[in-house]
């Protein structure tokens, strides 16, 4: 009995051990080699795919690790942090109450409306709020982001900075696309909307296909591509825009091949960002801002802006969208279809002629004007006509150069005009007058500066062998544009004088009361057009030639400018024939009238008030006539000029407008050349 047990245990243990065996024999055949380095690759694989496709979690501000908190703050419903900016008169007293939804890749910083005109905020009482959309700048990220939640987002906004029941809503680019959600879903808390070259989704099913396929098609490549994923794989969002093998979005990576001529040209007249405003927007990690923002723009929305009813049956609003024809970020024949099928929005569409002048029709030229005067040929090749008047140059005794106002031309030479042939011959004076580039029959110089208009008068002088010194001097735009010769040419002039100058509001040394009151005192239109100058260059000539808003009193020859002093001393001018008053502009308003206001009340590269004597020894002398009651030019500000400058010699005529000197030249004359009675 126990024999046979000890044998069946024994043939037990002797199977089980040849069972055990077979595996390890089996394991190190080539096939279980080949097994257990596929379940290895394939786990390699997963852990690689599990950390290329999973974005790292954002640095949210305020935290350890994570940016600092330095702009305020509202704290939402579902304890997220929004960040605010707030712009234009205050929000108590505004009439409008604007709120800005920023565009991709950008921040509450980009408020369009900071670049509108100070005076048109100011006196339409506008008040804008900008914010960081969740993820970007100092907004907390929200990853159950949706279109309804930002629209939300908006009005718990609006809501905790009592803004009132109704306000506005304007988007830009990509905020322009976020600006139909407001449409959708806080219909009755707008009290208007506009959507600036809004981003368009390809997918909204009312598109026709073939319309769709055509504008998706014209796009670069590699966003094509982008946008595809982003729509229909958005958990690969994060790892296509961040591999290597394939080109990813031309818009994530700053591409500068999607801007068209008239965007480049607008973009160099940008202060170039910092450091830190570059990397401000993506601060808190590029998924939760830029990576969302392409899931939630170019996925399925759960609606079609196209089958949107009108917010405003009444007309107790509006809608407007508003496009540029060579915008290479946004189809704008996707746009028109919209506008079609929506004729409740009003559709603005900006040519590239609107804004970019036609080019200057060059004396000369096939099409431009004759050239009917005698013209130097400067150094880089323009050339600059001149008128002489008075005595000889050869047995002058005094030579000037004079230098004509706006919209004016070499024949508006006051010394010509108004002087005394008498007194001219006596004095021995000699004169000569010179079309300022683009004017009359002298060659346009798009890239005219200040200093480069002082040059031309030296140059002038010196081909025209006027000596190592000669005068200057300015009447009204000639007089502000004499500045320049103080600064760059001082070693030049035996004297100077600036007559009824005009003034650039924005020199640093103006104390801001002071520049404010004066310039709040112009009329309006002029208050804008001048704004619109300084601050957005690149606009002038849309603005002066656009019929929505009056534009500059200067470029309209409005006679409100004119005081009743210059109204009755200009019944006395002999009236000018047509063919006189188009022969400043002959080659056309934008590098004559247009760019005199550009180079003129830009931002300047000195300050005039910073300026030295350029007579220390008494050798020559500089003064400035004023009229009191001059319209054009504030008389205040003159005053404040010349005790900054007590080397200036300043006259002022009571009760005399900005044309005062044309009885006076006699006077001006005899002073500026130290000639006693």
């Amino acid at each position: 009995m126990a024999a046979g047990v000890t044998r069946k245990i024994s043939a037990a243990s002797a199977r089980s051990h040849t069972r055990k065996s077979k595996p390890t024999s089996s394991s190190l055949s080539p096939k279980g080699i080949f097994k257990k380095l596929l379940l290895v690759f394939f786990t390699g694989f997963m852990a690689w795919a599990f950390q290329s496709f999973r974005p790292p979690p954002p640095k949210t501000c305020g935290s350890r690790d994570g940016p600092p908190i330095t702009s305020p703050r509202i704290k939402l419903r579902d304890g997220r942090h929004l960040s605010y900016m707030e712009h234009g008169v205050p929000k108590e007293t505004a009439k409008h109450k604007i709120i800005v939804v920023h565009g991709f890749d950008s921040c509450k910083l980009h408020n369009l409306f900071t670049r509108a005109s100070p005076a048109l905020i100011e006196e339409l009482g506008v008040y804008t709020v900008s914010f960081d959309r969740p993820g970007y700048g100092e907004s907390d990220p929200h990853p159950e982001r949706t279109l309804k939640s930002l629209a939300l987002d908006i009005e718990e906004l609006a809501d905790q900075l009592e803004l009132g029941s109704k306000f506005y809503v304007a988007g830009l680019s990509m905020g322009g696309l976020l600006t139909w959600p407001c449409l959708k879903y806080i219909p009755h808390r707008l009290a208007g909307a506009t959507l600036i070259s809004p981003v368009i989704n390809h997918w909204w099913p009312s598109f026709p296909s073939n319309l769709s396929n055509e504008v998706y098609y014209e796009q670069f490549k590699a966003d094509q591509w982008s946008l595809r994923v982003a729509h229909h794989l958005p958990w690969l969002t994060y790892w296509w825009n961040t591999q290597k093998w394939f080109p990813s979005s031309t818009v994530a990576s700053q591409s500068l091949d999607m801007f068209s001529p008239p965007d480049m040209e607008v973009l160099s007249t940008f202060t170039p960002p910092t450091e830190a405003e570059k990397i401000l927007p993506r601060q808190q990690g590029e998924y939760e801002s830029l990576h969302r923002d392409l899931t939630i723009g170019f996925g399925t929305w759960e609606f079609d802006p196209m089958e949107l009813e009108n917010p405003f049956p009444n007309n107790e609003g509006s809608v407007h969208l508003w496009m540029g024809d060579d915008d290479r970020f946004v189809p704008v024949k996707s746009q028109r279809y919209i506008a079609k099928q929506l004729p409740w929005i009003k559709y603005h569409e900006v040519t590239r002629a609107a804004i970019h002048p036609p080019s200057p029709k060059t004396c000369g030229s096939r099409d431009g004007p004759p050239i009917t005067s005698p013209r130097i040929k400067l150094r880089d090749g323009r050339h600059l006509s001149y008128m002489e008047h008075g005595v000889p140059k050869e047995t002058a005794k005094y030579k000037i150069i004079s230098i004509h106002g706006f919209d004016s031309c070499k024949e508006h030479n006051i010394f010509a005009l108004g002087a005394s042939p008498d007194l001219i011959e006596e004095l021995g004076v000699y004169t000569v007058s010179f079309d300022r580039p683009g004017y009359g029959q002298s060659d346009p110089h798009p890239e005219r500066t200040l200093k480069s208009l002082t040059l031309d008068i030296e140059e002038l002088a010196d081909q025209l062998e006027l000596g190592s010194k000669f005068y200057v001097a300015g009447l009204s735009m000639g007089g502000l544009l004499t500045w320049p010769c103080l600064k760059y040419i001082p070693h030049r002039l035996a004297g100077a004088v600036l007559i009824s100058p005009g003034i650039n509001y924005w020199w640093p040394s103006f104390p801001s009361d002071l520049s404010n009151e004066v310039y709040s005192e112009m009329l309006k239109p002029d208050q804008w057009a001048l704004s619109v100058v300084h601050h957005l260059p690149w606009l002038t000539y849309w603005w002066n030639t656009q019929k929505w808003f009056r534009s500059s009193s200067l470029i309209s020859g409005s006679p409100h400018l004119f005081s009743p002093a210059d109204m009755e001393l200009m019944s006395k001018f002999p009236a000018q024939k047509e063919e006189q008053k188009m022969r400043p502009r002959q080659q056309g308003d934008f590098e004559s009238a247009h760019r005199d206001l550009i180079v003129g009340l830009g931002k300047w590269e000195f300050d005039p008030m910073e300026l030295e004597n350029p007579f220390p020894n008494n050798e020559g002398s500089v003064h400035l006539w004023m009229g009191e009651e001059d319209r054009f030019v504030p008389v205040k500000l003159q005053r404040y000029i010349v005790k900054q400058l007590p080397w200036i010699k300043y006259h002022e005529f009571p009760g005399a407008g900005h044309l005062f000197s044309f009885t006076e030249v006699d006077t001006i004359l005899k002073t500026l050349l130290n000639v006693k009675d």
